[in-house]
Parts: C-alpha cells; structure tokens; sequence
C-alpha cells in the first residue's frame, strides 16, 4: 500500500535535511527528548487541513503542518546556539521547496522557544513549524495531483 502525499512530504523533509554536512540528526516523530544528544531533532506531523479544490472535482488541497522539533545545549546563551540550526533548516527547505515535485509549497510558518533544565548546562527546545501545500486525489490520498 503507498502512502499518503503528506507522508511522502514528510519523509523529503527528513531527506532534505538529514545530508552528510547536517549540524544534527532529524528522526521521524520520537516524541521524547533524543537521548543525551546535544544536538538532534524530530520531526512530528501536526495538522492535516483537507478542502476541496476550487478548480477540479477529483481533487482536494491539503494544508499540513510538521514540527521540527530541535534540541541544542550551551552552558549560557541557548537561544544563540539554536539559531544557525533555525537558519541552516529554514535555508535547507527552502531550497526545493516543491520537496522533489510531492507540493506546491513549503515554507516555516512560525518557530517557537522552549527551555529545558538539564544538568549543568541549559537545552533549549526550538520548534520549527514548516507549512505544506499539496493537491491530492479526492478518493485517493496516495495521487499527487500536481502531477497525476
């Protein structure tokens, strides 16, 4: 059985992150803390928004959301040592931002803070919202209707 458009999208997302000069390891939707790790990231699917297309009957747009979530550790100063990771990830999306072909668009759509106490140091939590825009089949998930 094949899998979802958006799932397709997500695991290009993985793909376009996870290259050989990546700062971190990005896993699929491990939804505790990566290990001890000092840097490393998830990605989580969130929302699904499902509407019929404007244009044709025999398909519907979806607009689905993934969370990078990105962890990083510093002794002071966390927020700056998570923002090249926030950079190097927005820029690495953005590079084909149609993901191979699967979606219209991707793009961040918000990115939010979060501090965690960890021992000796501080770990900060950033959270990477990254928008998809896909056309699917209306009876069929797994077509892509952007090229059919």
């Amino acid at each position: 059985m094949a899998n979802s458009i958006w799932t397709q999208a997500a695991t290009a997302i993985l793909s376009i992150l996870n290259i050989p000069a990546a700062p971190c390891v990005f896993y699929r939707a491990r939804f505790e803390a990566v290990a001890d790790d000092e840097v490393a990231g998830n990605l989580m699917p969130q929302i699904i928004d499902c509407r019929q297309a404007d244009s044709a009957r025999d398909s519907m747009n979806i607009d689905f959301s993934v969370v990078l979530r990105c962890y990083t550790a510093a002794a002071c100063e966390v927020d700056l040592a998570a923002d090249p990771l926030v950079v190097w990830a927005w820029q690495q999306i953005r590079k084909d931002p149609t993901l191979g072909g699967l979606a219209s668009d991707a793009y961040i759509d918000k990115i939010e803070f979060g501090y965690l106490d960890k021992g000796a140091s501080d770990q900060v939590c950033v959270d990477i919202t990254v928008h998809v825009e896909v056309t699917i089949g209306r009876d069929d998930p797994t077509i892509n209707m952007l090229h059919p």
